[in-house]
């Protein structure tokens, strides 16, 4: 049961919150103050004050409470649960702490002797073993990074915490923003299925239209059948990694987070079936999520924009080997857009403006696209920098042209490093973009082609 106190709660109390932000009770308190959310408890007998935070003894102290997060050891958990929910009306609680039903029976037991006092008492539960939750509202995790939030963003859930840390990384290096993030760890009362259930039965038209998964195992696969369908019936696109497929990889996630694997060929059909995209690692998600935040795309004919021919062979390379199509451009109208270029410049596809192409050039260019050659249906820009001058202009160039024209424009930069200041700035105006040309071109393939669900 996901609640409204789990959601936007009026206030939150920390269990085991520190002054130490190498811990995960000091961590999470910083992260909550960081967000500005301002009426917070904490509860630890050892202290007094916690990053300027009045510090009560115990929890018998606190008023009452909509959302508690607990940092405690796991044998002090089940007594704290049954405190908040019996005298302090609490109605959502998440635990960090491990040491449940990953680590055998006992914890098993007692994992379940929690849920009971949760499911008795009305009381959604996020956890155990988990980094915890970040909504518009509160950024409730004991670690990082945190992306930019925002209700356009997308929503995200996960069995795995550390594994989102990672994927959360690699999506702000692309300039992905998120609209909420649920780390479930063992889902022991909420899976990653009840997630998507909520998702699909509280959709509306302002809901975040792409949702992306990490999954370790599927407990209840008629459950995620049944709300991916709905949800992208809706017009939500949906993509997934599901991990522990292997005899090896079970073992893992069953120690990870005490998931049992299923088959690879019956998650895969399941995958199908619901019309989720299938992703092999983080870094296609990443790449996928990117596209599925983009204008969509019609067809299957890409232009491919550079000032670098390299890049632009082998994203040609990879587009073709992957059914899609990277057509010759002719005609009266290239032959007027080659006239305005550098000499030297070509505009057959890939059209190469060269390394001393302007940014101006790169305009021209995208607005012959979009409203002259009608066999294109989205373009990639590859542009980069070598150090040599900034390529700001550029940079804000593709980002008018992604918002304003028809087509879909995708922006490759495969010089992250080199041009960390100008990205971070194009990302805070709600740019994106990939740095490798040929992972690019493998994730928009499978988002084209994926199965679209009647």
């Amino acid at each position: 049961m996901i609640t409204n106190e789990l959601l936007n709660p009026k206030n939150i109390a920390v269990i085991g919150g520190s002054n130490d932000i190498t811990k995960p009770g000091g961590k999470i308190i910083k992260n909550i103050l960081d967000g500005n959310y301002k009426n917070l408890f904490v509860v630890n007998p050892k202290e007094t004050e916690v990053q300027g935070i009045k510090c009560h003894k115990n929890t018998s102290d606190l008023p009452q409470i909509d959302l508690a997060i607990l940092c405690i050891a796991c044998n002090h958990c089940e007594a704290i649960v049954k405190e908040l929910c019996e005298n302090k009306n609490t109605k959502a609680i998440i635990i960090v702490s491990a040491g449940f039903s990953e680590v055998g029976e006992e914890g098993k037991i007692l994992e379940q002797r929690i849920v009971d006092i949760c499911n008795k008492n009305n009381c959604a539960l996020i956890g155990p073993n988990c980094i915890g939750m970040l909504t518009q509202t509160y950024n409730g995790v004991f670690a990082g990074p945190i992306p930019k939030l925002e209700k356009t963003g997308i929503d995200f859930v996960t069995s795995s915490g550390a594994t989102a840390c990672f994927i959360l990384e690699e999506a702000i290096m692309h300039g992905v923003p998120f609209a909420s993030v649920y780390s479930v760890g063992n889902g022991a009362q909420i899976s990653v299925e009840d997630v998507i259930e909520y998702w699909d039965n509280n959709y509306n038209e302002t809901s975040p239209k792409v949702k992306l998964i990490y999954i370790e195992s599927v407990g209840n696969p008629q459950k995620l059948l049944k709300h991916s369908r709905s949800l992208i019936q809706k017009g939500c696109k949906i993509a997934a990694v599901k991990s522990g497929t292997s005899d090896a990889g079970s073992r893992a996630a069953s120690s990870h987070t005490g998931a049992l694997a299923g088959s690879d060929t019956a998650v895969d059909a399941l995958f199908k079936k619901a019309g989720i995209i299938r992703c092999e690692g983080r870094f296609e998600l990443v790449a996928i999520a990117t596209i599925l935040q983009n204008k969509q795309l019609k067809g299957n004919n890409i232009a491919i924009v550079t000032h670098a021919g390299g890049p632009g062979v082998m994203l040609t390379d990879t587009l073709s080997n992957n059914a899609m199509n990277v057509p010759h451009i002719d005609g009266a109208k290239a032959d007027e857009l080659k006239a305005k270029l550098y000499n030297g410049s070509s505009v057959a596809n890939p059209i190469d403006f060269l390394a001393t192409g302007t940014a101006e050039h790169l305009d021209t260019i995208l607005t012959y696209i979009d409203k002259y050659f009608d066999n294109i249906d989205g373009t990639a820009v590859i542009y980069g920098t070598a150090g040599i001058i900034s390529p700001d202009k550029v940079f804000e160039t593709t980002l008018k042209h992604s918002k304003e024209d028809s087509k879909p424009v995708y922006h490759i930069i495969p010089s992250p490093y080199l041009t960390q200041k100008e990205m971070t700035d194009i990302f805070a105006k709600g740019h994106s973009c990939f740095t490798d040309e040929v992972a690019f071109g493998k994730a928009l393939a499978k988002v084209y082609y994926a199965k679209k669900i009647k």
